[in-house]
């Protein structure tokens, strides 16, 4: 029992203690999304942001033309992939 607390305390070390700094800051990321969605009807907000996995997650809304979603924006190269977007 102990050999095997050990192994799963060890294995949780080695998971969390081995996640990458992302090259790509906080800041950076809400300034993609916030260029990315911001057009001639208005410009867009980030509501929430969150970074798991290598990758943030964005919560964006631009209420000029009625539409948010959330983009996944990679940690690494800045590069962004629409999980959920909507218009009213």
């Amino acid at each position: 029992m102990k050999r095997l607390s050990l192994f799963l305390l060890i294995l949780c070390m080695f998971l969390f203690g081995c996640m990458p700094e992302p090259q790509i800051t906080e800041s950076e990321a809400i300034a993609i999304i916030e260029q990315l969605h911001t057009n001639s009807f208005g410009t867009a907000e980030v509501i929430s942001i969150d970074y798991r996995f290598g990758r943030y997650a964005v919560e964006w809304e631009n209420e000029g033309n009625c539409e948010w979603g959330i983009d996944h924006v990679d940690g690494d190269d800045g590069s962004v992939e629409m999980k959920q977007a909507s218009i009213c």
